[in-house]
């Protein structure tokens, strides 16, 4: 498989899900059972990257900084730091 960075349409092979109503709903329900384990701003950045997956169910291919700056801006400067980032991502893949 060629991918290239900038087109999300390359990775559709990753994504486990028929749509973005499944991915919506597993996410839903995953959301349910773990919220408990994220911080408040680890779970502004997972509901980011949930949002950011949408164009491909589940996959994402933005950089950390391209999310961080979305949130910094919904959140008017007062967003999360890069480390609570990481930290969310390696928290959700032990998950």
């Amino acid at each position: 498989m060629n991918l290239k960075s900038g087109r999300i349409e390359g990775f559709e092979g990753y994504s486990q899900f028929k749509s973005v109503k499944e991915f919506n709903t597993h996410v839903e329900i995953w959301l349910a059972v773990k919220k408990q384990d994220f911080s408040k701003g680890e779970l502004v950045g997972l509901k980011r990257l949930v949002r950011f997956s949408a164009k491909v169910p589940g996959v994402c291919n933005a950089k950390i900084g391209t999310l961080l700056k979305a949130i910094n801006e919904d959140y008017q400067g007062n967003g999360i730091s890069r480390s609570t980032f990481k930290r969310m991502i390696i928290k959700a893949k032990d998950l």
